[in-house]
């Protein structure tokens, strides 16, 4: 068990918001360890600092910043949330991805904020504060991102299949043969899915933007 960083609290001061930090990147973590515990405005203590979610819900933490990507494998974010609620745990993720699949997805396995690694000390101390009363903290732009991919085209199945064929690098011809269509037809459907998105207020005209876009809104995964 490591040293734990801790802020000064005064006789009669109330007792120290218990944090856990669990990165797997020791720097980051330790980073994060040696702020919370030398903020007076936020009185706490890093009860865990490490890479292992079960190791940090067995110290009990009030609050648990959680990196939504601890490595291979590594537990999955929905169960690392899971297993530090079970112990009364509230989750601040804190994460490299700032994209509103990321963001949603952490939201919906239970997480109560999300946080970038960019982020500002002040607006961290904000958020474990925020998420420690039990409230939903997102910066403003994160809340941003989330608000413009909830309005996502609505696309036929067809045109969601030439759209990921195309993101993903092929050409007009490729894409129509893996789709049993001529260039052109599949050139309609690419056409159809940019109107689509114009239609929301969001243009895309090269295949970078249109990659950035639909990644940005998750229809690239074929999964969701």
């Amino acid at each position: 068990m490591p040293d734990l960083h801790s802020a000064g609290v005064g006789v009669g001061a109330p007792l120290p918001l218990r944090v856990a930090v669990i990165d797997d990147h020791e720097l980051v973590r330790e980073g994060l360890a040696s702020i919370i515990g030398a903020q007076p405005r936020l009185p706490a203590i890093v009860v865990y600092c490490g890479s292992s979610v079960e190791e940090a819900a067995m110290a009990g933490p009030e609050v648990a910043l959680l990196d939504i990507d601890l490595g291979p494998g590594s537990t999955a974010v929905g169960h690392g949330v899971l297993a530090l609620q079970e112990v009364g745990a509230k989750v601040l993720v804190v994460s490299a991805f700032e994209d509103a699949p990321a963001v949603r997805s952490a939201l919906e396995v239970g997480a109560l904020g999300f946080v970038p690694k960019r982020v500002s000390v002040d607006a961290l101390l904000e958020a474990i504060s925020t998420v420690a009363r039990g409230e939903l903290y997102l910066s403003i732009d994160l809340a941003a991102i989330l608000a413009a991919a909830a309005e996502t085209p609505n696309l036929s199945p067809r045109e969601l299949d030439a759209l990921r064929l195309y993101a993903s690098g092929l050409k007009l011809t490729a894409v129509g043969h893996r789709m049993g269509i001529s260039p052109h037809t599949a050139k309609e459907y690419l056409d159809r899915v940019r109107v689509k998105y114009a239609n929301i207020g969001r243009e895309v005209r090269t295949r970078t933007e249109l990659y950035a876009q639909a990644n940005r809104d998750g229809l690239l995964d074929e999964n969701a």
